[in-house]
């Protein structure tokens, strides 16, 4: 009796050891698993660059860099107004825009963006229209909102042209970020 006690041990121990053996050659797939499609804020990789800017330059205290710092406290305003504004970003890389934010800003609604163009661009001289909006309201002070389209090509350089305010002779804006958007989530 003892050896057969003997014996169901040893075949139950032996049937672990197969057991473990075969867990540590499991075969693994060779794709990634983990490889996320999100879509990603890349403002802070390019370079801004605007073609009317406010009276105390760039780093003014509301001057074009205060537009992308990150930062929904500042603003840039321009006085005042030409419709032929426009906001420029140039990356290093080309990237696959598909949607952008507007932030509103602090206080007078008529010096909001009313109409304006968001093109691409692969060389900076020749511009495809992306997305194109008139009469747009913003319904509050530092509100940001999102606008969405369809792009399936990777441009290098991407603007803002501003066409039309709300009312009046002077242009604000506290935030305007791009955001690369996996064909996929479009």
């Amino acid at each position: 009796m003892t050896f057969l006690k003997i014996a169901k041990g040893a075949v139950g121990l032996c049937a672990s050891i197969v057991l473990l053996t075969g867990c540590l050659k499991e075969e693994y797939p060779s794709t990634e698993l983990f490889t996320w499609k999100a879509k990603v804020d890349v403002t802070d990789k390019a370079t801004l660059t605007v073609n009317i800017e406010n009276g105390a330059g760039s780093g003014g205290g509301e001057g074009s860099a205060k537009v992308v710092d990150n930062n929904y406290t500042t603003k840039y305003l321009i006085n005042p107004y030409q419709n032929n504004l426009y906001m420029q970003l140039a990356f290093p890389e080309p990237q696959q825009v598909a949607s952008y934010t507007l932030t509103s800003g602090d206080d007078s609604q008529g010096r909001d963006p009313k109409d304006w163009k968001f093109s691409g661009s692969t060389d900076g001289t020749t511009w495809v229209d992306l997305d194109v909006k008139t009469g747009e309201v913003f319904q509050g002070r530092r509100l940001t909102r999102t606008f969405s389209f369809k792009n399936l090509v990777a441009y290098k350089f991407y603007r803002l042209s501003i066409t039309a305010v709300a009312t009046g002779p002077l242009f604000q804006l506290t935030e305007w970020r791009v955001i690369e958007v996996p064909e996929e989530l479009q």
